[in-house]
């Protein structure tokens, strides 16, 4: 759940990590410098080219006098030495003087064009490492966000923005620090010399610089909401990818492709819509600029025609502003280009920010460390008052749940789909949150202690086998870091799973795919036992663990958690009929609330929901 409405300057936000950089964005600058510098010195090549061109008389050893040494009025100064001592090295034939001025041309465009590799090279880098950066930070927020937060912005939603959204920030750093210094560097040069051949010529091309500016807002403002929109959609589009292809098999027995295909079409659909949104605004946007530009410089072109003709202005002035108008002119589009990149940065940069806005739980060790550490449980756990809503429900999952465990009994708790099973076992390591109530661990509230200590004393197996891509040592081990090889087969032996495991090709550092894909269900789950086992937890929380076994995985897994739950407390979330019999408790829940509990036989005699769900719903052990 986003905390918190964007920040219209989300994307400036992020950028604040480039300071990060600040030798290498010095060393980038020092690039557009030199890149900007040769450029406007190639292009203040063109007035003495025009005064040699134009007057033969004209030699390259008088210009140099006369602009450098201030002319016959300027001698004696500092200026008329150096024009002196230049003027008398360089070649009196014009035609060699040419060749002098090309040959300059040709080493500031190979030293300009170095320094613009430079500066490329260096803001590309810092672009990657910044956009780097903000992965990883996302990523530490998204795995450190409370359960209710990720669950309801979806798992899609904020791989999407991990991957796709963070995309957007690398275009964006490097046109701000790579595209817009160069062009700025190049502009800036272009006009300085510009305004020092003739200021009035500039300020009028210069006119037409506000609009021009007006229109690029204007698109970067329609380019940004539809970006916005792609990217939103792009969430979707990989949520309905990865589930048809990571549940294929599920997808071709029920003859499902054309729903799915179906389905994904219609989200790729609504992406292509956004963008054809964003279209007409990126084919107008360098077209109109350059119209606007055109219009400047023909407007410089009659009033400059009027100067020469009218005011006997040099018209080798003419041409030199005219070179250097155009010069800058070609850093207008690619800085359309910049700004437009911008804007679509700052759709992603919203969304990243919505993401890393999100609150986090106090596992941090600076943070935890403020908490006193929860002893380990040895007494009771207590359920005291809990009532909870998930974000953007309105319907309750939890009302006033009241339930006292005493330490080491085995606890099952029964009822239909969305009677709150699960969320009530939730509260204990405090994934959710209960919005009144609390819950007491040997007389303590574990909302006020060390959130690890807390899950430290837990193991959880889960209806679904948590495997990842890995050795299977590395999926026991889960978490825990290095354990010895000792520890871990004692623990398998457990589980009654190290027979299968050594009969694998490379025993326990045999690599599993994701999610274990090439092991049976009953072996996947056995993996996740061991797991738990190799915690030795105080409290035991298993949701369903064997309800999609066969019948000698749950003999094997029901055998080891007998043994194993001796002086631990455990919750099962109930599906087999063996479970519930053997359970000391069991609780019956229906609509967020506990109906009854009591033993088996209690139940059966005196509660006619437990009686019905007993006949109707909980599977037998042969099935």
């Amino acid at each position: 759940m986003d905390s918190a409405p964007p920040s219209r300057r989300a994307f400036w936000t992020t950028a604040k990590v480039l300071l990060n950089y600040k030798r290498q964005l010095a060393l980038s600058l020092l690039g557009a410098v030199i890149a900007g510098l040769c450029f406007g010195a190639g292009l203040g090549m063109v007035l003495p080219v025009m005064k040699i061109l134009l007057e033969q008389q004209q030699t390259l050893d008088v210009l140099i006098h006369n602009y450098i040494g201030g002319g016959a009025e300027a001698t004696g100064t500092l200026a008329d030495h150096i024009g002196d001592w230049l003027a008398g090295r360089v070649p009196a034939d014009p035609f060699h003087a040419f060749i002098g001025v090309m040959a300059i041309v040709a080493v500031l465009t190979v030293v300009g064009n170095f320094g613009r590799f430079i500066h490329g090279y260096i803001a590309l880098t810092v672009a990657h490492r910044a956009t780097m950066l903000w992965r990883n930070r996302l990523f530490d927020r998204l795995v450190h966000a409370p359960l209710a937060e990720a669950m309801y912005a979806g798992s899609s939603k904020q791989v999407s923005r991990l991957i796709h959204d963070t995309n957007h920030l690398t275009v964006g750093y490097n046109a701000l620090i790579g595209s817009t210094v160069v062009e700025l560097t190049k502009m800036t040069a272009a006009l300085s010399l510009a305004f020092v051949i003739n200021w009035q010529l500039t300020l009028v091309a210069l006119a037409g610089a506000p609009l021009i500016g007006l229109l690029a807002n204007y698109f970067g403002r329609r380019i940004r909401r539809a970006v916005k929109g792609v990217l939103e959609r792009a969430g979707e589009m990989v949520g309905i990818a990865s589930a048809a292809l990571a549940h294929l098999r599920v997808v071709k027995t029920h003859g499902a492709e054309g729903y799915e295909r179906r389905r994904f079409r219609c989200v790729t659909r609504d992406i292509y819509h956004q963008q054809m949104r964003m279209r007409k605004a990126q084919a107008l946007a360098s077209p109109a600029n350059e119209v606007i530009s055109l219009m400047g410089v023909l407007a410089v072109a009659v009033i400059a025609a009027w100067f020469v003709l009218r005011q006997n202005t040099p018209p080798e002035e003419f041409f030199a502003v005219m070179a250097m108008l155009i010069g800058a002119g070609s850093s207008v589009k690619p800085l359309t280009r910049v700004h437009t990149k911008l804007k679509e940065a700052e759709a992603g940069a919203q969304r990243v920010m919505a993401a890393y806005n999100l609150p986090i739980e106090p596992t941090e060790p600076k943070v935890r460390s403020r908490y006193p550490s929860l002893p380990r449980h040895s007494r009771s756990i207590v359920f005291d008052r809990i009532h909870y809503t998930y974000p953007g429900n309105e319907r309750p999952a939890l009302v006033d749940v009241n339930l006292t465990v005493e330490h080491g009994q085995r606890i099952a708790i029964v009822g239909g789909n969305g009677s709150g099973k699960t969320t009530l076992l939730s509260m204990l390591p405090r994934l959710l949150e209960p919005d009144e109530g609390r819950v007491l661990i040997d007389g303590v509230d574990i909302a006020g202690v060390n959130l690890r200590s807390l899950r430290d004393q837990m193991a959880v197996v889960t209806q679904e086998p948590a495997l990842f891509a890995g050795t299977i040592a590395q999926n026991i081990t889960y978490g825990r870091g290095w354990i010895r090889q000792e520890r871990i087969e004692a623990a398998a032996r457990a589980a009654y799973a190290h027979e299968f495991i050594t009969e694998l090709s490379r025993g326990y550092q045999t690599r599993l795919a994701e999610h274990g894909v090439g092991l049976s269900g009953g072996q996947r789950q056995r993996l996740c036992l061991v797991r738990a086992i190799l915690r030795q937890p105080a409290i035991l929380i298993l949701d369903e663990a064997t309800s999609q076994i066969d019948v000698d995985s749950e003999e094997k897994i029901n055998r080891a958690l007998r043994e194993f739950s001796r002086g631990r407390t455990t919750f099962v979330i109930a599906h087999r009929f063996s479970t519930v019999i053997d359970a000391d408790l069991i609780v019956l829940m229906d609509d967020g609330r506990i109906l009854d509990l009591g033993p088996h036989d209690d139940l059966i005699r005196r509660c006619p929901p437990y009686r019905i769900l007993a006949q109707t719903q909980l599977v037998p052990a042969e099935a």
